[in-house]
């Protein structure tokens, strides 16, 4: 595996880093778009001018 690297000693803490912001970016992504689909569903609003 790739723990470490002598010609690039900072690879790993990089991938590391680097893998564990693009996690946390998918995770709010991925609530923020759940969160969206929840909030702004339509189905269950209520009507509030039931004369248009």
């Amino acid at each position: 595996m790739f723990i470490f690297n002598h010609h690039h000693p900072l690879a790993a803490p990089y991938l590391t880093t680097v893998l564990g912001f693009t996690v946390v970016l998918l995770i709010s992504v991925w609530f923020f778009i759940h969160y969206l689909r929840v909030g702004l569903n339509s189905a269950d609003s209520t009507r509030i001018d039931s004369k248009k």
